[in-house]
């Protein structure tokens, strides 16, 4: 199964990687933009892979859908994630909550590339102090209502990739090999958005590795409700809430590379979450497959 594996890396770098050169150089596109094409490289290799390379019918990338409760966890525990590296941040160096309406416009922009921050600074200060509670109902409702919707449309073009073909055609690996497998080819694919200031604006070389960090610390949560929840969706979802609640970094101020999901204080969080599902799994207390 070597082979379609590296099909399929080949194709899902060569698509994206594609697709954000065209983008920003050719085309022009705004990042938004260039970003959520980005994202479908996967699903278009595991298509690609599975249709010509395997010959299988694309519902061998399945189950799409099975409705069980893991579905809902998949929706929830990014709120739980949300709330816990923002629990955090103030005792890390550099950190400290940002609950005005400018410092949170300051914030905001850290992660807005430069030539939209101009714009977005003026859609921001005509909602004066309804900042805070717009990003508060973000948190909430709002995001699981986008990350289950708006969201998970994008966030299907990477799990049909990664947590679809990839998850079946490394099965015979071990859980914690599999994720980390998966989590440093994830990682590394960002690569052309991180370099443009995607999550780390500030540090984008550092930032590289960074991002790669961060996947290698998401993927086993990933790899678990994949498992669980017996269908792609489950990822997609998990992944959708999680990018819908990417906003509520604007509560914290600090360094790109500490602040937010994708910085320290989300990566202490993760590790300690992969610590206590390792030691819950080392103790029979939680079953890490299906």
């Amino acid at each position: 199964m070597i082979r379609p594996v590296l099909v399929f890396l080949v194709l899902a770098y060569a698509f994206s990687w594609g697709f954000s050169e065209l983008g920003f150089r050719v085309l022009h596109l705004p990042s938004t933009l260039v970003a959520v094409a980005f994202m479908f490289g996967p699903a278009l290799a595991a298509v690609a892979t599975t249709k010509f390379v395997l010959r299988r019918p694309l519902a061998s990338l399945g189950p799409w859908w099975r409705p069980n409760r893991w579905l809902a966890v998949a929706v929830i525990a990014p709120m739980l994630f949300t709330f816990a590296w923002i629990a955090i941040s103030p005792l890390l160096p550099g950190l400290s909550l940002a609950l005005d309406t400018q410092g949170l416009i300051g914030n905001i922009l850290q992660s807005v590339p430069a030539d939209q921050q101009a714009l977005v600074r003026g859609e921001l200060e005509k909602l004066g102090g309804a900042l805070l509670p717009m990003l508060l109902l973000q948190m909430t409702l709002l995001a699981a209502g986008v990350g289950m919707t708006l969201n998970a449309v994008a966030a299907f073009g990477e799990e049909l990739g990664w947590r679809g073909f990839l998850h079946q055609h490394l099965a015979t690996m071990g859980f914690w090999s599999r994720a980390a497998l998966v989590g440093f080819f994830w990682g590394l694919w960002h690569l052309p958005l991180t370099l443009r200031g995607h999550n780390y604006p500030s540090h984008p070389e550092l930032g590289v590795a960074m991002m790669i960090a961060l996947c290698l610390l998401l993927s086993p949560a990933f790899e678990w409700i994949r498992a669980r929840s017996g269908c792609v969706i489950g990822p997609t979802w998990l992944h959708g809430t999680l990018n819908a609640l990417g906003g509520a970094g604007a509560l914290v101020a600090g360094s790109d590379l500490m602040r937010g999901p994708a910085g320290a204080a989300g990566m202490i969080v993760l590790a300690t979450f992969n610590l206590g599902l390792w030691w819950s799994a080392r103790r029979g207390w939680t079953r890490l497959q299906p």
